[in-house]
């Protein structure tokens, strides 16, 4: 296969190991999603399963197991694609305690942890959650934030998160406008005022939810500047994927 130049995106949340959650059904629809976000510009991806309901019996070993024989055949046909290992975590009790016991995984072992909430969560319960995992040692990357009524609603909730020390990621399909006004609207104020570190596909297929990171790259540099469209799609992941955040 004629691969592209690398572009660099880093695709910090995704649904792409196969077999473990609402992403991926199998290897060979794994490897196509794969190839998609390659010939879309993108050179590391983050493979991030479910923490949650009916996941929570993905074990570590197991997820370790699929993420090595994803690894071992994407590598025949992609082989300068980085992939890395992590969980989306629900926020599920003692969220923080089951990352620090190693029951959930941080983004590639790092010190920080994929956090996800319900859509209708409180103020009170996602300012609980994310202070749960930073008791426990670990920085919550807050996933896709637009997506919760209380964060469209409540315009200083990212402030507060942000004080204590959380990080915030946005969906690309959301930034563009495929996700619904309110989405849209909530992007681009965290956006205009400076508010947020990575932009990810949240990939789960082909059609609906692809690992698409291009279009958005183009439209934030357009609005906001390349520099800050370069930190928001690669070089604030690569900072926590490799140790190396401010």
């Amino acid at each position: 296969m004629n691969q592209k130049p690398v572009q660099g995106f880093v695709d910090l949340h995704t649904h792409i190991l196969p077999g473990v959650d609402d992403g991926a059904k199998d290897l060979a629809e794994a490897l196509e999603l794969l190839t998609m976000a390659w010939e879309n510009g993108t050179s590391h991806v983050v493979l991030t399963p479910h923490y949650r309901g009916r996941w929570r019996s993905n074990t570590p070993e197991f997820l370790r197991q699929r993420f090595a024989e994803l690894s071992a055949e994407a590598a025949k046909i992609l082989p300068n694609l980085t992939l890395y290992l992590g969980n989306e975590a629900g926020n599920v009790p003692e969220v923080g305690e089951k990352v620090a016991e190693g029951r959930v995984l941080s983004l590639n072992d790092s010190r920080y942890v994929l956090l996800e909430f319900d859509y209708t969560c409180s103020r009170i319960q996602l300012i609980n959650g994310v202070m749960d995992v930073i008791g426990s040692g670990y920085t919550p990357v807050i996933a896709h934030a637009e997506r919760y009524e209380i964060f469209r609603k409540n315009k200083k909730l990212a402030y507060e998160v942000l004080e204590v020390g959380a990080l915030i990621q946005l969906n690309a399909d959301s930034v563009l406008g495929k996700c619904g006004l309110l989405a849209k609207l909530c992007c681009s104020r965290l956006l205009k005022r400076g508010m947020v570190h990575f932009i990810a596909s949240d990939a789960h297929d082909l059609q609906e939810r692809p690992p698409v990171l291009r279009e958005c790259f183009e439209h934030v540099s357009k609005r906001w500047g390349e520099e800050y469209a370069w930190e928001l799609l690669r070089d604030n992941a690569l900072a926590i994927l490799t140790g190396q955040w401010r």
